[in-house]
């Protein structure tokens, strides 16, 4: 049996199996974040594994450490600096160190800056000279802002709700509402003026008839 073509098969295909098993190979990736401008490390930087859930947060002294695969990127992120990344695969095969398991890096970070306009501040002895001060300010108005003061004018309501025309909806909603008035008011007494002489003969006649009616004689059964 000649075996020679199976070991060149064997050979063949042992890269690729030993190239699979790097790909899935996991490595402690430790590494420390220094900011470029200053050389002092960064703290409480945000590291994200692209892809995945993973992720770290360097300490106080700006380390890190977190599991990685050589298809991995680490994204780098804190406030005042650039974001910047980092592709393992292209890192691990620049690395010169032992790639047994454990994996060290350090990370230079460039800072973000931008600048502000010019802040002046006033002193005020009272709160009522800052009150003041408050009120006589010549602001900018925003032109969306002048015409929103403008539409919200009482006056200029006033004359979109009269020009606004009634859609059937409303008009349904101003019957049913008016029903409603005149049902809950239907056993109410009309409220007219109070006339005091009216009332003077409202009384008398209602002493007159009580009197009528403890005077007349009840006894239907004998003959008057």
């Amino acid at each position: 049996m000649n075996i020679r073509p199976l070991l060149l098969c064997l050979l063949w295909l042992l890269p690729l199996v030993v190239s699979a098993q790097d790909e899935d190979k996991v490595y402690q990736f430790s590494g420390l974040i220094i900011s470029k401008t200053t050389s002092e490390p960064i703290p409480y930087v945000r590291i994200q594994v692209n892809h995945t859930r993973r992720g770290a947060v360097s300490n106080s002294e700006g380390f890190y450490s977190i599991p990685v695969g050589l298809g991995d990127t680490l994204y780098l992120s804190h406030l005042g600096f650039h974001a910047s990344k980092l592709i393992v695969g292209d890192y691990m095969e620049e690395y010169q160190g032992d790639k047994s398991q454990y994996i060290y890096a350090i990370h230079y970070m460039l800072e973000d800056t931008f600048q502000t306009d010019s802040v002046v501040i006033f002193p005020y002895d009272t709160p009522e000279e800052l009150r003041t001060a408050v009120v006589n300010l010549d602001l900018d108005v925003d032109p969306l802002t002048a015409i929103a003061e403008d539409n919200m004018d009482p006056s200029t309501l006033h004359l979109l709700m009269e020009t606004l025309p009634v859609d059937g909806g409303e008009r349904l909603m101003v019957a049913r509402q008016t029903y409603f008035d005149n049902y809950t008011r239907k056993n109410l007494l009309p409220t007219v003026g109070f006339d005091p002489v009216a009332a003077v003969q409202l009384l008398q006649y209602v002493v007159d008839k009580a009197k009528r009616r403890r005077t007349k004689d009840l006894n239907y059964w004998e003959d008057n």
